[in-house]
């Protein structure tokens, strides 16, 4: 290979794994994307028993996302769909060409949601220098 992935990349945890038993929202950590010019969330899970996870992406100018609204579909790259019961021990993976500063990926269980985990990485790329701090 040639093209330096490795060193034009940074990862941040976006959604902390954990069980999933209800259809309760979980909340994403807020990604600043200061000195880059594009976002992939990669989401993994387990054995989805039942139940299913829809993707939500909000972005706002506010460190704190007090102004949190939902990246709009033509600035979302990739299917919000999220994952069912065929889904098990798969990753999914949507960007974000969103224009505010700061962004988070929520995820939304649906029904008696029973998903032993699931959790979510951000990946930060075309940063404005390089190459990136490990």
């Amino acid at each position: 290979m040639e093209f330096d992935l490795h060193n034009n990349v940074d990862d941040r945890v976006a959604v902390v794994q954990q069980a999933v038993a209800a259809d309760t929202l979980i909340v994403g950590e807020i990604i600043d994307t200061l000195d880059y010019e594009s976002l992939e969330y990669i989401v993994q899970v387990g054995t989805i028993t039942t139940g299913t996870v829809s993707l939500i992406i909000e972005e706002g100018d506010d460190a704190a996302l007090a102004d949190a609204a939902a990246v709009s579909a033509d600035e979302t790259l990739g299917a919000l769909t999220g994952f069912a019961v065929t889904d098990d021990d798969s990753t999914k993976r949507v960007g974000s060409i969103g224009k505010k500063r700061y962004q988070r990926l929520s995820l939304q269980p649906a029904g008696t949601a029973a998903i032993d985990f699931i959790g979510a990485v951000a990946v930060l790329g075309n940063p404005k220098s390089g190459p990136v701090a490990q």
